[in-house]
């Protein structure tokens, strides 16, 4: 069973702001309008420092499309955290690609974990970072054409 915290590292403002900048939308997986959820484990050491940082749902595409990497480099570039966090956490981070071309869906993925993923971690609240077609391989390429798309 997953635990939870009466002091939610999900809601410390050093935490948040910092991932919430470091995370951007691979622009590979922007370009192909792939879309994935991560789920980064972690723990914050007896010095505050994040360390033994893993992907619990490794894949090839999202090693190749740059999901997992971001993950793993933003969470590598935090600065040392409160000691009252420390323990292991699960890091939900959501990719979302929003579609414009077709009446603005976003496609919002749905990887789950197994159970023994949860055991003795903390689930941390999801970040969501979106990626859109506005940036597209297609208009891109159709800018360079001069036509429309």
């Amino acid at each position: 069973m997953a635990q939870t915290s009466d002091q939610e590292l999900s809601d410390d403002p050093v935490f948040t702001t910092i991932l919430k900048r470091r995370l951007k939308y691979p622009r590979d997986a922007e370009w192909v309008g792939k879309y994935m959820r991560i789920f980064a484990g972690f723990t914050v050491g007896d010095k505050g420092r994040v360390q033994n940082i893993t992907i619990l749902n490794q894949s090839p595409t999202g090693a190749h499309l740059g999901f997992e990497p971001m993950v793993l480099a933003a969470l590598k570039k935090l600065p040392s955290l409160n000691l009252r966090y420390i323990g292991s956490y699960i890091l939900p981070v959501s990719f979302i690609y929003v579609d414009y071309r077709h009446k603005d869906q976003p496609y919002i993925p749905k990887n789950t974990l197994f159970v023994d993923d949860l055991k003795g971690r903390v689930i941390l609240k999801e970040i969501n970072v979106f990626g859109s077609s506005v940036n597209s391989r297609e208009r891109v390429l159709a800018a360079d054409k001069n036509q429309s798309y």
